[in-house]
């Protein structure tokens, strides 16, 4: 019995969306709705060309820029390097402290 409710109101719920699909007032909300979900999608398409096309160029144009003039200049020589940080002084360890002996003398 139970498993024949959510079958009966699956098909009362199906018959009533087939009936207000048939209606033109239903018919053109879909019919605006999926305009709408079209218009997000160019859009969305054309905000993801617009970024692409900006990070090729920007890409690119190091590479561009850098090819000339490493063939028309000589190689510099390179500035001396900053000297290396000092090595983090070790820290003071504690003395241990003198454990008891359990020996007696």
């Amino acid at each position: 019995m139970l498993p024949l409710i959510p079958f009966a109101a699956g098909l009362i719920t199906g018959a009533v969306a087939v009936r207000l699909l048939k209606t033109g007032k239903a018919r053109a909300g879909l019919d605006k709705a999926q305009q709408r979900v079209r218009e997000a999608t160019a859009s969305s398409l054309a905000a993801i060309e617009n970024a692409s096309a900006r990070a090729r160029s920007k890409l690119e144009t190091p590479a561009a820029a850098a090819a000339p003039e490493a063939v028309e200049t000589p190689p510099t020589p390179k500035a001396a390097a900053r000297p290396r940080r000092k090595a983090p002084a070790q820290r003071k360890t504690r003395p241990k402290a003198a454990t008891p002996s359990t020996k007696e003398e």
